[in-house]
């Protein structure tokens, strides 16, 4: 991974079909904790998301670390900003490992030649999501599930300190989406910068140390995502009651290990 970076956005709007879709988001994502977007269908996440990857047209402020989005050539995004999709249109026939290896061209002006250095950048990342098995595998006949752990590898294999992903847990079964959420944590106690779209309250509460909840476009609420002011946001916002404990709970057993 690079230097541990972190995220400050001030009056981000996003225009779309001539409204605002995001209408002057303040947000702060810091190095070493997991921050979560939520918010009704249509709330504007995923623009959101996209335009602090620099992905879309905005207007306001995004820094990463002590650089300006806007600054950015794309090469240093790429260094700098990993973005997971809820999908690809990659259609490629591209092995697994071909696929991850993408990740490694912003590394590399001009022709690229992998080095020693990339592939073990690949192999680490394969390792870490658990489809080392996959590797030789054709990326297009996976399921959407594998694709998304795919995805992810490819995102770590970057090696950019922070990491944008839209509902990772989209597709992925239970032991995956727990070990998925594992594999976040972990890489948040080394300094990365995680922001998750997600949609499930539930994994919001259990996994996310800092939330911020759209509705329409604009911050209904900000903070820890179990504080009673959040709670109320919420429970407003989508028209719930929080009721605690409530929910049936599951745990990655240490043997449940191996591909998907």
């Amino acid at each position: 991974m690079n230097t541990p970076s972190s995220i400050e956005a001030r009056g981000v709007r996003v225009a779309l079909g001539g409204r605002w879709v995001v209408d002057g988001v303040d947000l702060g994502a810091a190095a070493g904790r997991i921050t979560a977007i939520i918010g009704p269908n249509g709330s504007g996440k995923t623009t959101l998301l996209r335009a602090l990857a620099g992905l879309t047209t905005f207007e306001g402020q995004v820094m990463h670390g002590p650089r300006n989005l806007r600054d950015m050539a794309p090469r240093e995004r790429a260094e700098r900003v990993a973005y997971l999709p809820q999908s690809s249109s990659l259609s490629a026939m591209l092995s697994v490992r071909e696929v991850v290896a993408l990740a490694r061209y912003a590394s590399h002006p001009g022709v690229f030649s992998r080095s020693r250095r990339d592939d073990v950048a690949i192999e680490r990342a394969l390792a870490r999501t658990n489809i080392l098995e996959l590797a030789d595998a054709a990326y297009p006949q996976l399921s959407g599930g594998q694709r998304r752990l795919v995805l992810l590898a490819r995102a770590l294999a970057s090696g950019a300190p922070t990491l944008l992903l839209d509902e990772p847990t989209a597709s992925l079964d239970l032991r995956h989406a727990l070990s998925l959420f594992a594999l976040l944590a972990s890489l948040a106690t080394e300094g990365y910068c995680i922001v998750l779209v997600l949609h499930d309250l539930d994994d919001v509460q259990r996994y996310a140390e800092h939330a911020v909840l759209l509705h329409a476009g604009k911050v209904r609420a900000s903070g820890a995502p179990s504080s009673p002011n959040f709670v109320g946001a919420a429970e407003g916002t989508y028209g719930v009651s929080f009721v605690d404990h409530d929910r049936v709970g599951f745990r990655l057993r240490p043997d449940a290990e191996g591909p998907p």
